[in-house]
């Protein structure tokens, strides 16, 4: 009866784990399809040949391992968590992981991965990779670790006129070469100084794509809703749109 007992127990307790792994799987698949990721892999096979590096697609698995299970949270915010990780070459990378999800954002979300995907500059912070497997979207961008420009400016105080300077020509030098110098021309729509962020030599790195949009060339640019902060958006854009 003992032996038969332990059988049973070991029995159920296989097919108990099998029924939960298969579960967690369809759950993972779900996740990925409603995270738009069969329409990314779609966008990404397009870039093939036409970037030198594009965005992987994590799993959970390597996301946790990444960030150690989200150990260390270095950004909080209304919106989601940033988090710090290593990837498997040591190189720091920063985890954005959003609080909700937004089923009628998730063609922006999209987005912003096919555009930042397409960017390889240095004053553009990199995307490296994503996980779509998960409830909340992740994404996995390259560490920056000195701050956002707005910091600077309005609490820190520590930037001289020279650096100020440098920035405002390097930022407006990577926003002139993604409007005009790119296949298919990218408006960022939300340039403003938290969008803006800063590495451990000063050098101003435009983050948040969120709301861009690729502009084909001979295409009338007319929008209706209107994209960007109030107290950073051109007012002629606001006033005709």
């Amino acid at each position: 009866i003992g032996i038969s007992f332990v059988v049973a127990i070991m029995s159920i307790s296989w097919l108990h784990f099998l029924w939960t792994r298969r579960r967690h799987m369809k759950l993972k698949e779900k996740f990925f399809k409603q995270n738009g990721g069969s329409i990314l892999r779609q966008e990404l096979s397009k870039l093939q040949g036409r970037s030198s590096e594009k965005a992987k697609i994590f799993i959970e698995e390597e996301i946790k391992t990444v960030t150690n299970n989200y150990a260390d949270v270095i950004g909080c915010g209304g919106s989601g968590n940033v988090y710090k990780g290593f990837l498997p070459d040591r190189t720091p990378v920063a985890v954005k992981k959003s609080k909700i999800v937004d089923q009628t954002k998730i063609d922006e979300f999209i987005n912003e991965l096919v555009v930042v995907s397409q960017i390889n500059r240095r004053n553009v912070v990199r995307l490296l990779a994503c996980c779509l497997e998960t409830q909340v979207p992740l994404l996995v961008y390259e560490f920056v670790g000195n701050g956002t420009l707005f910091e600077h400016i309005h609490k820190n105080g520590n930037l001289t006129w020279e650096r100020r300077l440098r920035i405002a020509a390097e930022t407006a030098g990577v926003l002139s070469y993604l409007h005009s110098e790119t296949n298919v021309p990218i408006i960022h729509r939300d340039v403003k100084s938290a969008n803006i962020l800063l590495d451990e030599n000063y050098t101003p790195k435009v983050s948040d794509f969120g709301a861009s949009k690729l502009v084909p060339i001979d295409a009338i640019q007319n929008y209706t809703v209107v994209q960007g902060t109030l107290g950073y958006i051109d007012p002629e854009y606001l006033q005709t749109c």
